[in-house]
């Protein structure tokens, strides 16, 4: 029995500290010079470098702007939003533009429902198939949420 509750302990304090673990990362395309990502006043410029820094369950919040890049999530289960997904005036100014090069925004197709993007106006995507959006062909099954 001890032997129970201790590993129920353990059990307990590890979820606690896993979901205590969840980081914001931070991209304004506005400041003056690319940071660290932890907060406003550091932002990264670029949208991917915010991706990139992110470990699975974190969130990346992005400023408004015009972003020309094309976002890959690499398999990362985190949440990609625009600073108020939920208002339109806001979407309609956190755009990224992919320029025409391939697609917008990509997933390798490992990522699930956890794996969000929202809060954005998604434009100049170029592919045979997915110019916005596409899941990488070989993992085509991704369940991110969009």
């Amino acid at each position: 029995m001890r032997a129970f509750l201790l590993l129920a302990s353990l059990l307990t304090v590890t979820c606690v500290s896993v979901s205590l673990s969840a980081a914001t990362w931070y991209v304004d395309a506005s400041v003056s010079e690319s940071g660290d990502g932890k907060s406003w006043a550091t932002a990264c410029q670029k949208i991917q470098d915010g991706v990139d820094t992110a470990s699975h369950a974190d969130t990346v919040t992005v400023a408004e702007g015009t972003y020309a890049e094309n976002i890959a999530f690499n398999g990362k289960n985190i949440v990609l939003r625009s600073a108020a997904p939920s208002d339109p005036n806001v979407v309609a100014e956190t755009i990224i533009d992919g320029k025409r090069r391939s697609s917008v925004v990509t997933f390798a197709g490992t990522e699930d429902e956890t794996c969000v993007l929202e809060g954005f106006t998604i434009q100049g995507g170029r592919a045979e198939f997915g110019g916005g959006g596409a899941a990488a062909p070989r993992a085509a099954r991704t369940h991110a949420t969009i």
